[in-house]
């Protein structure tokens, strides 16, 4: 799966800004781009945990890589001395329109791992997620699922560091490869020091050229198709 950088977060303007642009001159160049694209929110604060309910509003069609929807924390480049570090919880489909509940862990110097929860998740079907770290153990991280609590994983240099992201995404080859989903994140929270939790209030749409973010409330939200 992926997540997203802080350079990535500052670049979605202009490269949106470019992609209209080279839709005025070649309208189809954007109908299945490649590689990673996201729709989504990110807090603009750093904050110990985040958490959401997730459903599939329809059944998402892969053409060819994944989609997903996730909540998390972290991201390229973002762990001790430029390293990849992140810790993310969600649903996810690859070559079957079910979803799959998931958790991702990314730890420095070390290779993604995948940790499949769950399968067989139908659209309509709410699955309450939360990655959050321990109220007295700095950089220690849980996951929170249905399933019930993986972890606590040791994520050097991560404590106050981070501001959270609740995305969807997907992942294609590009040309006749699309990929289309539609899904919602309910009741987005994030979690404080001390243990107490929020109603995510301040946030960026995180949006990228063919996919939609509509906002429901400040903290309820669907990302779909454009």
């Amino acid at each position: 799966m992926g997540a997203v950088s802080r350079a990535r977060l500052a670049q979605l303007a202009g490269a949106l800004a470019a992609a209209l642009a080279c839709a005025v001159l070649a309208p189809s160049a954007l109908a299945c781009p490649g590689g990673y694209s996201y729709a989504g929110l990110y807090a603009l604060r750093s904050a110990a945990g985040i958490g959401a309910s997730l459903s599939m509003l329809d059944a998402p069609n892969v053409a060819g890589g994944h989609v997903a929807a996730w909540v998390g924390v972290g991201g390229p480049g973002l762990g001790p001395h430029g390293t990849d570090e992140w810790l993310q919880v969600g649903l996810a489909s690859f070559d079957s329109p079910a979803g799959r509940l998931y958790y991702e862990l990314a730890l420095p110097g070390q290779e993604p791992k995948y940790v499949e929860l769950a399968s067989g998740i139908e659209p309509g079907r709410i699955m309450r997620v939360a990655v959050m770290e321990l109220p007295l153990s700095h950089d220690e991280w849980i996951v929170i699922t249905p399933t019930g609590i993986a972890g606590p994983f040791h994520l050097p240099h991560s404590h106050a560091a981070w501001a959270p992201i609740a995305t969807a995404e997907s992942w294609a080859r590009g040309g006749s490869y699309c990929n289309v989903y539609a899904y919602r994140f309910g009741d987005v929270e994030l979690a404080h020091a001390g243990g107490s939790w929020t109603r995510l209030r301040h946030s960026e749409k995180l949006q990228d050229p063919g996919w939609r973010v509509h906002r429901l409330s400040r903290s309820t939200f669907s990302a779909t198709a454009a």
